[in-house]
C-alpha cells in the first residue's frame, strides 16, 4: 500500500463517522478512526497544545506508523488536525515512530524516528520534520545523527522515540535504547548546539526497571527534582510493580551536564494499573504535565475485537507537583471548566463522565453497578485497589497501590469506558479500561464519607 499524509486525510474525512460510539470517551482524547498508541511531539507552540500521537488510520490494528494530530487550548476539548506525518517512501521508511517536539526560532520541529524494517533487516535513525504554521511539516533530508558513533555496545537497530531540550545553551536529546552485552534498556543522551550534527555525550542507565529496552523518554524539572519519564519493555514483575507486559517509570535525581551523568535518587513506577504506557511531558509548558497511552501492550482490544473501528485513547492529562519528598499526579485543572453539575452522592443513578472525590478510611468499598456488569474501588490491609473483574471488560484483573492508607481523600476520573484513580493527592494513581452501559449506582460500605459528584460535560 502506498502511504500518504492526502490518502490518509482522504480516508479519515471518508471514515470517521462510521466509528461505533457507545464506548468513546467525552473528556479524553481519541483518534478519529483506526489505531492509536503513544502520544509524541507534545508541545505548546504559539499558545496552544499540538499533541501527536502514533496512528495507522487504516485498521483498528497497528499498522505502519503515521503522526495523528490534535490541537487544544485548554487540554481537553481539542480539535483533529490533519495527519502530520506518513511512512510517504516505503524505500527508506516503514514507519514515522515516536519522537518529540521542540519550538526554536518560532517553527514547530517534530523529531522522529525514521523506521526502516524488512524480514532481513531493522534500522532506525533520528529525522526531523519542521514547520511554521503547526500543520505542515517539511521532512529534512538528512539525519540528525549517526548512529554508528554511538559506542559499539549499544544497538543501532533499537534507538528510537528521540525528545529533544534546550538546556544550558544546548540541545539535548533524550532517545530509547538497548545495552547489547547484558540485554538492558537504557537512555542515550546526544547534543549539538544546532538542531542538527548531534553527537553522542552521555549514557543513563541501565536499570532493572527498564527491562530489556528503553521507550518513549521524557525530561522536565518538578520543584528542584530533574525528572525523566521513561518505559521499558518486558520488565519483570517485582512485589507489587510491574505487572504489565511494559512498564513506565519516574527516575528522579539531578542531571549533571557537566560531568555527563545523572544521579538517580530514586525509580518508581508511575501507575499500578493495567492501562498506561508512554507517557511523555507537553515541552514549551512551564508546569510538568504529562499525558500517556490509556491502553497496554499484549491486551485484548475490545473496539477491535467488537467492530467499533477504533483502538485507543490518551489518559486525562496530570500535572506533577513535588510534595513531602515525593512526586504527586493531578488532573489539570482546566477540567472544573467542564463540571456540568456538582452535588453529594445520594444514592441515584449517575452517568458516565464523572470527577468524583471521597473521603475514606483503611477499610472501604466502592461498587459501581451498571446495567452489565460492574467495577469496585476499595481499601484494605493490603492497600488501595481498583477491581475490574466483574465487569465485561476482557482484560479484568486486580491491582493494589504499594502502600496501605489511613483516612484519605481519592478522586476518581470516570468516562465512558474508563476509570483513573488518584490516591492521596495522587500520590499514586491506578488507571484501567471498562466497558459497561447505563450510567452507575453506587452501592458503598466501610468507611466512606463525602461522597461528591461532579458532572462532566461531553467535549
Amino acid at each position: 500500500m502506498n502511504y500518504s499524509i492526502k490518502s490518509a486525510n482522504d480516508f479519515i474525512s471518508s471514515n470517521a463517522k462510521k466509528v461505533n460510539k457507545n464506548y468513546r470517551l467525552k473528556y479524553h482524547m481519541m483518534p478519529p478512526v483506526g489505531w492509536m498508541n503513544d502520544p509524541n511531539g507534545l508541545v505548546k507552540f504559539k499558545d496552544e497544545y499540538h499533541l501527536f500521537y502514533q496512528f495507522y488510520p487504516y485498521d483498528s490494528k497497528w499498522g505502519p506508523m503515521h503522526w495523528g494530530h490534535f490541537v487544544s487550548k485548554d487540554l481537553i476539548s481539542y480539535q483533529d488536525y490533519p495527519v502530520a506525518l506518513a511512512p510517504e517512501n516505503q524505500a527508506v521508511e516503514s514507519g514515522c515512530f515516536s519522537g518529540g517536539a521542540i519550538v526554536s526560532k518560532d517553527e514547530l520541529h517534530l523529531i522522529y524516528t525514521r523506521h526502516l524494517e524488512t524480514k532481513e533487516y531493522k534500522e532506525e535513525d533520528i529525522y526531523c520534520a519542521t514547520s511554521q504554521d503547526g500543520i505542515f511539516f517539511q521532512k529534512s533530508e538528512s539525519c540528525l545523527f549517526n548512529p554508528s558513533d554511538l559506542p559499539l555496545d549499544y544497538s543501532r537497530a533499537d534507538f528510537r522515540d528521540p525528545y529533544p531540550v534546550y538546556m544550558n545553551q544546548q540541545y539535548y536529546i533524550f532517545i530509547g535504547g538497548k545495552k547489547l552485552s547484558t540485554n538492558e534498556g537504557v537512555i542515550l543522551v546526544l547534543k549539538s548546539k544546532t538542531l542538527s550534527n548531534f553527537k553522542y555525550d552521555f549514557t543513563i542507565g541501565p536499570f532493572y526497571e527498564l527491562g530489556d529496552m528503553g521507550e518513549c523518554p521524557s525530561y522536565h524539572k518538578v520543584g528542584d527534582m530533574d525528572v525523566i519519564l521513561v518505559s521499558g519493555c518486558n520488565v519483570k514483575e517485582r512485589n507489587n510493580d510491574f505487572k504489565n507486559v511494559n512498564s513506565s517509570v519516574f527516575i528522579l535525581g539531578h542531571l549533571d551536564l557537566e560531568n555527563k551523568r545523572m544521579d538517580v535518587l530514586r525509580i518508581q513506577e508511575i501507575d499500578k494499573g493495567d492501562t498506561f504506557y508512554a507517557p511523555q511531558f507537553i515541552s514549551g509548558e512551564e508546569k510538568p504535565i504529562m499525558v500517556g497511552w490509556l491502553e497496554m501492550w499484549g491486551k485484548r482490544y475490545p473496539t477491535d475485537e467488537w467492530d467499533h473501528g477504533y483502538v485507543g485513547a490518551t489518559t486525562f492529562p496530570r500535572e506533577l507537583t513535588w510534595k513531602n519528598n515525593t512526586i504527586c499526579q493531578s488532573p489539570v485543572h482546566t477540567i472544573k471548566e467542564y463540571y456540568s453539575k456538582e452535588y453529594p452522592y445520594d444514592g441515584q443513578r449517575i452517568g458516565c463522565s464523572l470527577d468524583i472525590v471521597a473521603e475514606v478510611g483503611e477499610v472501604f468499598c466502592l461498587c459501581f453497578e451498571a446495567f452489565n456488569g460492574n467495577f469496585i474501588i476499595g481499601g484494605n490491609e493490603k492497600g488501595i485497589y481498583l477491581d475490574t473483574k466483574a465487569s465485561n471488560n476482557l482484560n479484568g484483573c486486580i491491582r493494589y497501590t504499594n502502600e496501605a492508607y489511613g483516612k484519605i481523600q481519592i478522586r476518581i476520573l470516570v468516562d465512558q469506558s474508563s476509570v483513573e484513580v488518584f490516591i492521596d493527592e495522587g500520590k499514586e494513581t491506578i488507571s484501567s479500561r471498562i466497558y459497561l452501559d447505563g450510567g452507575y449506582e453506587i452501592k458503598s460500605s466501610g468507611m466512606v464519607m463525602n461522597l461528591m459528584i461532579r458532572e462532566v460535560k461531553g467535549v
